[in-house]
């Protein structure tokens, strides 16, 4: 059970910055009241700045690309791709979804980075459609884009709540692992792991369904500009930074379930009753984290 409460406390360090949303707000957000971490609180300040700083720039960039300047060219890919980097590690993204997900399952770590890649490039794609239909084909408003945007993401969390509840039954009737027909000890005492689960298609999906907030501004800056073209080649380099960023955390999350259950397997102890309980705290952590993004999305309607 203490192993349990440790793996949930550290899967809310990802969903921290979800519950503390500051760029969907147009106002300054409050003061950390004291029971929050003012660590925490100051670093999700910081990011919300250096994001709003990075809109100026991009903003300002394709201003002077459209005066024919190629080092503004280069700068607003440059821009783009630490804009991903940065803004992954804002709230959403799928971060806690990944995280989570590999905390519950065996996988490889290139199995991280191809989740994180997955997610990222869904992201960045549906919201090239979702403006590229609204804008450039129906004509809409600024205002109206930013509103169906908020309609699609209130589904994906949705979605990955379904999903989490599923996740959540699975593990707790012990069937996490069942479909291969193969012992849930899956393990050997060098650490590696015998059999792999496969990536979840439809947990990729309905992560990545949501369209990037940032993708969105991008693509919006370069219709403004009479550019759009080059907003989607931005929003391209600004999904390789987001799978930078979240591929990371998948990568760190396969490495550190591996260690653990390298730890338990030497102590001698049992490691089938530790992957089903990790089983069950990270779906806790999808069914909650997903849900207060859904009911976020819900107020935003």
């Amino acid at each position: 059970m203490k192993i349990v409460l440790a793996v949930l406390l550290l899967l809310g360090i990802f969903a921290a910055p979800a519950l503390a949303d500051p760029f969907h707000k147009a106002a300054p957000s409050p003061p950390p009241a004291a029971s929050e971490s003012p660590a925490l609180g100051g670093f999700v300040a910081w990011l919300a700045e250096r994001q709003h700083e990075l809109n100026d720039s991009i903003a300002d960039a394709f201003r002077n690309v459209e005066h024919g300047s190629r080092a503004a060219l280069i700068l607003v890919l440059g821009l783009a791709f630490l804009y991903g980097v940065l803004h992954a590690i804002g709230p959403g993204h799928g971060k806690s979804v990944v995280a989570s997900y590999f905390v519950a399952h065996h996988a490889r770590w290139t199995s991280g980075i191809l989740m994180g890649s997955l997610i990222s490039v869904i992201q960045g794609a549906s919201a090239v459609v979702l403006v590229g239909i609204l804008a450039v084909v129906l004509q809409a408003k600024q205002i109206e884009i930013l509103n169906r945007g908020t309609v699609v993401e209130f589904v994906s969390y949705g979605l990955i709540v379904a999903l989490g509840v599923w996740m959540f039954h699975r593990a707790a009737t012990g069937r996490l692992h069942s479909h291969d027909g193969h012992d849930q000890h899956a393990h050997g005492h060098d650490g590696q792991d015998h059999r792999r689960g496969q990536l979840d298609p439809r947990l990729i999906v309905a992560t990545g369904l949501t369209p990037c907030a940032s993708a969105i501004i991008i693509l919006l800056f370069a219709l403004a500009n009479r550019a759009f073209g080059l907003g989607v080649i931005a929003v391209a380099v600004l999904t390789v930074g987001m799978a930078v960023t979240i591929s990371t955390i998948g990568v760190a999350t396969v490495l550190g379930r591996r260690a653990l259950l390298v730890m338990i397997d030497k102590a001698g102890m049992e490691t089938h009753r530790l992957e089903r309980g990790l089983a069950i705290a990270a779906s806790v952590v999808i069914v909650g984290v997903s849900g207060l993004m859904m009911f976020d999305a819900w107020t935003r309607l």
